[in-house]
């Protein structure tokens, strides 16, 4: 599922929270069978991942739209950077059971939300760059570099050209769909969060809709009434 407008996405990253606040402590007992002599230092990244999700669930319905893409890429990437701490803690490195959980971060991102192709490129670079400096300090294999540049990054090489084409289909198909609450007497809409935009925010936030500003006939005679009897006798 492509999730279209800025609410939806919303609403969906809320659900992705709430799933992870309860399913990254959960996977905990993988960590306690594969390693068992790290299980205390890794529960603690859980732990703190999970209330860094509750952090954001708590605020993000608060916070501006503007801000909404923003704290996405960096919950995807704050999240890929927990599994590489994870890897780098337990000593492995690049050949860590948990190197390849960084692909299941592209993969949602990808399939799930509609950022600009610019923001997603640059939030799979910071992964992909965080990943490889933070495991980088530890001894490492060619073999084991080799399976991660081809896992890895030609994994987000693809997900990032799946994206380009997913983000531009989606262009052609966005429209304001639904019952929208508009003030009677100012005309402004409200949104799904409580808060107050005038029409061309709106609008704009939530389609690829550009406004150009003009004055119709009627408000013309009602604000420049000179300015249009001039125009009429001249034209007479």
């Amino acid at each position: 599922m492509i999730i279209r407008d800025i609410d939806s996405q919303l609403r969906y990253f809320n659900i992705f929270l709430k799933i992870g606040i309860f399913l990254v402590p959960s996977y905990f007992l993988l960590d306690y069978v594969y390693y068992p002599d790290y299980k205390s230092e890794l529960l603690a990244i859980r732990l703190c991942v999970s209330a860094y999700y509750l952090f954001i669930l708590c605020i993000i319905p608060h916070m501006r739209a503007a801000y909404h893409t923003f704290i996405i890429c960096l919950t995807f990437f704050l999240t890929a950077f927990a599994l590489s701490l994870m890897c780098f803690v337990t000593g492995d490195g690049l050949s860590s059971q948990y190197c390849f959980a960084i692909l299941q971060v592209t993969i949602v991102s990808v399939l799930m939300f509609n950022m600009k192709s610019r923001y997603y490129i640059a939030m799979i670079f910071c992964i992909l760059a965080q990943h490889f400096i933070l495991l980088g300090f530890l001894p490492w294999s060619l073999k084991d570099m080799m399976v991660n540049v081809f896992g890895v990054a030609s994994f987000a090489f693809i997900g990032a050209i799946v994206h380009y084409f997913i983000h531009n289909a989606v262009k052609e198909i966005r429209t304001l769909r639904g019952i929208i609450p508009i003030c009677a007497n100012c005309k402004k809409i409200r949104d799904d969060a409580g808060y107050w935009h005038q029409v061309e925010s709106y609008v704009a936030a939530r389609s690829d809709a550009k406004f150009s500003h003009g004055i119709c006939p009627d408000c013309m005679q009602l604000l420049y009434p000179g300015l249009v009897e001039d125009a009429n006798a001249d034209r007479e």
